[in-house]
């Protein structure tokens, strides 16, 4: 049976996105090590300025759990836990703001964004390797109050919500797709390729479009291609490399779980103000700083 909750749909989606990650062994197993770490640089009580610089040294505390003579099964269990703490750290920073960033999946993302992302070869869709998408909500009142509705365990009422919700803002509505790779010499060339494929305007083959049944990028507010990097291998990265000028040019910018290094690549915290500013209430810190309070109850599930 159904349960009455008053919901905000933002904080409502959030939650979904943050325990959705906590399901999945190779980040739950490597929590309490990366908690540990966590908790050690953020402070006690929690200091603003210490969460969003946590992403100077997400490589790091990713890095803490990792083993050497790794195979090729730890690899992509590696990629996975990679972009689930990206996503994690993300949303820690976004809480109080109208930005949720989250894994894809068709049981949260709605329907429209999906719809606008998908790149068509003949009659085959097939999406970037979207590892995380982030969707800036519009500030309208469907968004920011706190409704009565109907929650169930399947969220199916929910993502009904979310799909009405996006199909009647869709000119106001952000969305940026960031792909998460803890290599960055073997997958630069990815995100390189799949920029490429959303900036073109047009395709002369005419069986390859974006979008799909009436939806494109091009009716969204703004629309933004990532890369972030641990990286796990490689290096040093020099700004005239390959694999540095592969992802020099991406719409949404090049990141990496270490200080900023000109010419290189930016800190991973550099990526909410560069995409992500208009779905800020106050400003990113004032946003941040006006929910901490609320880290122990309303924003338990990130389990700090």
């Amino acid at each position: 049976m159904a349960q009455v909750q008053q919901v905000n749909a933002v904080n409502h989606l959030r939650e979904l996105a943050i325990t959705r990650l906590f399901n999945q062994n190779t980040f739950n197993m490597a929590w309490d090590t990366w908690r540990q770490q966590i908790r050690n640089q953020i402070g006690n009580p929690p200091n603003v300025n210490n969460i969003i610089d946590l992403g100077d040294s997400l490589g790091d505390i990713f890095r803490s759990t990792g083993t050497a003579g790794r195979g090729q099964a730890e690899l992509s269990g590696g990629g996975a836990a990679w972009e689930s703490l990206v996503c994690w750290y993300m949303n820690l920073c976004l809480i109080g703001s109208r930005t949720v960033v989250l894994k894809y999946t068709k049981q949260l993302v709605p329907t429209p964004i999906t719809n606008a992302i998908a790149v068509m070869y003949g009659t085959f869709s097939s999406n970037s390797e979207s590892d995380l998408i982030a969707i800036v909500f519009p500030n309208v009142n469907e968004v920011n109050n706190e409704l009565e509705m109907e929650i169930q365990t399947s969220v199916v009422n929910f993502k009904t919500f979310l799909d009405t919700i996006i199909e009647e803002n869709l000119d106001r509505v952000g969305v940026g797709i960031i792909q998460c790779k803890t290599n960055w010499n073997d997958n630069s060339q990815i995100p390189m390729l799949w920029d490429m494929v959303y900036r073109a305007q047009q395709f002369r083959d005419q069986n390859i479009s974006v979008g799909r049944e009436g939806y494109s990028i091009a009716d969204l507010r703004d629309f933004t291609y990532a890369f972030v990097t641990v990286p796990t291998s490689g290096g040093p990265f020099r700004p005239n490399g390959t694999p540095v000028n592969r992802v020099r040019n991406l719409s949404g910018g090049n990141y990496w779980g270490r200080p900023t290094e000109q010419n290189v690549a930016n800190s991973i915290k550099e990526i909410f103000q560069r995409n992500f500013a208009d779905g800020q209430n106050n400003g990113l810190r004032t946003d941040l700083r006006n929910e901490l309070q609320n880290l122990g109850t309303d924003y338990a599930y990130f389990r700090l």
